[in-house]
């Protein structure tokens, strides 16, 4: 059995029967609740909603804040939805876990419950392929500019005993070579791990390799 063992229909909102049906199918029981109950009780533990959105339009205030409301608490997906009405990029954004379209076969509806229900998300694959090459891309646009910020921090003198530590000498190697003792080499080297976030050589070095690709 998957993650989410219980479906919880909304009162009042239409074409779900069928929706319940399939869960059935599944094992997963079914319940009908206010959406009052949902939002305002306790969670219920093991349990995703479905929200059915039929002839609403997504971009409605109320039925964007309902979404936000329920999606703070359970994973919700969204039903019955019109394919000219709701984009999946929209649906996603505002943190449904999938959406089933009103027009979707049987196996398409059934498949995506299953899917859903084991705490997965349920969107085109090209959709999903944006999405992480967009988040891959931020991290490492974010990733630079902390390594920029790095490099900033360092003092001359810090960055030629990177540059020697490049090179494999050693502290006493360092010190003769910077005319400094070999106590001041160590200093440098604790507020160069500190600023670099290196725990040691090792790690000196990849963040060195790094910085210079930047």
């Amino acid at each position: 059995m998957g993650r989410y063992t219980r479906l919880a229909l909304i009162e009042h909102q239409k074409r779900t029967q069928n929706l319940g049906l399939l869960a059935e199918s599944l094992e997963i029981s079914v319940v009908h609740r206010a959406f009052s109950e949902l939002v305002d009780h306790s969670p219920e533990p093991e349990t995703m909603v479905a929200y059915s959105l039929g002839s609403e339009q997504l971009s409605r205030s109320h039925i964007t804040s309902e979404i936000a409301a329920l999606t703070k608490t359970y994973p919700l997906f969204l039903v019955n939805a019109r394919k000219d009405d709701v984009r999946p990029i929209q649906a996603l954004n505002l943190g449904a876990r999938g959406i089933i379209y009103e027009n979707d076969h049987l196996d398409r509806v059934l498949t995506a419950i299953k899917v859903i229900s084991q705490g997965e998300l349920y969107y085109p694959r090209s959709l999903l392929s944006d999405k992480i090459e967009e988040m891959m891309l931020r991290r490492q646009a974010d990733d630079s500019f902390t390594t920029v910020s790095q490099i900033n921090s360092l003092t001359p003198q810090e960055l030629k005993v990177i540059e020697l530590v490049a090179t494999g000498a050693r502290n006493k190697e360092i010190a003769e070579h910077l005319n400094i003792s070999a106590h001041t080499v160590k200093t440098h080297l604790s507020s160069i791990f500190r600023k670099t976030g290196a725990r040691n050589r090792v790690e000196l070095l990849k963040w060195s390799s790094y910085a210079t690709s930047v």
